[in-house]
């Protein structure tokens, strides 16, 4: 284990993909300046960004070192990956350009990390609570807790409460190789998984970062995501199907397309309701049940509108 030796981080690199993000940028850097403990030091990959993001950067005077680097748009798994070959500090944090963080982020995760390696514990990944804030107002609070070792809880869901509260020493993920590139979503989720292979996971249980939800979303855009998700699914079946029981195995994969089915019938596209669920139901017939039939009856209700549209 990398951190069998209780030691205090010595330094921590702030990691921040970004694309498109001049109307956030410089609030983002602004909650970095006014943290209660400053990083040692910011690395922002800019992921061939098309507005004046970049330039928002290159002009930001910061209370720390800030490297702007830049590539074409590859994603932000390639991106994060990135900026963590770049960084030499002990410890990785990572942020988006949309969100913010609370002044005392850094201070309270750094303060849990270093009580829990004291005591001995291997920690892999410190989070906190996440308040998200979406443009029509709504707003989502993500408090799931964590405090030691969560791998299968990940076959249920994505329980890390945020990629902008993830607190991770870097041997860990230069060691797993970092993000999968392949992936433009559910990537982090992945890599998180991994990590809780070996290592515990923790949670500062304190609202300290701020999301914005945009245009850019899974709800404004599944069907850009939706084959991000059919991959992730492959690739999460490979490496783990064969320690997972049948039963986990369906949960998984039906869980997973039930996010996108929600969201199409969210939006109105039956077809894609109609075709996420068909691929349910080719997986295991328990797709009927699943969730107590209410993507059955979303694909009942696309059906209908499709055949009425038709008629």
């Amino acid at each position: 284990m990398f951190n069998d030796v209780a030691q205090p981080p010595c330094s921590v690199c702030v990691v921040i993909p970004m694309h498109n993000a001049a109307g956030s940028v410089q609030q983002m850097l602004e909650s970095l300046s006014n943290q209660t403990r400053l990083p040692d030091n910011v690395i922002i990959v800019d992921d061939g960004s098309t507005d004046l993001g970049p330039q928002i950067v290159k002009h930001y005077t910061a209370p720390f070192p800030l490297t702007l680097l830049q590539q074409a748009n590859e994603g932000p798994a390639s991106a994060r990956n990135k900026g963590v070959s770049r960084a030499e500090e002990t410890l990785i944090a990572f942020l988006d350009a949309d969100d913010q963080w609370h002044p005392q982020k850094l201070e309270q995760q750094l303060a849990l990390y270093a009580e829990l390696c004291r005591l001995g514990h291997p920690v892999g990944l410190i989070d906190c609570y996440q308040l998200s804030e979406f443009t029509d107002g709504k707003r989502q609070l993500e408090d799931r807790r964590k405090c030691g070792n969560h791998f299968f809880d990940f076959i249920h869901a994505n329980i890390v409460n945020g990629t902008s509260g993830v607190l991770v020493p870097r041997e860990i993920i230069v060691a797993l190789g970092g993000f999968e590139p392949a992936i433009h979503f559910a990537e982090d989720r992945l890599l998180w998984t991994r990590i809780a292979e070996q290592w515990e996971i923790h949670t500062v249980p304190q609202v300290l970062v701020k999301r914005g939800v945009n245009s850019g979303n899974i709800t404004a855009q599944p069907q850009k995501y939706y084959p991000y998700k059919v991959k992730f699914i492959e690739l999460y079946l490979a490496r783990y199907g064969a320690m997972l029981t049948k039963q986990q195995r369906i949960h998984f994969v039906l869980a997973n397309h039930v996010d996108f089915l929600n969201a199409f019938s969210r939006r109105g596209e039956h077809a894609q309701v109609i075709s996420v669920f068909r691929r349910m139901l080719e997986y295991s017939w328990q797709a009927l049940i699943f969730f107590n039939g209410k993507p059955t009856l979303r694909y009942l209700y696309a059906r209908m509108k499709t055949l009425r549209t038709a008629s």
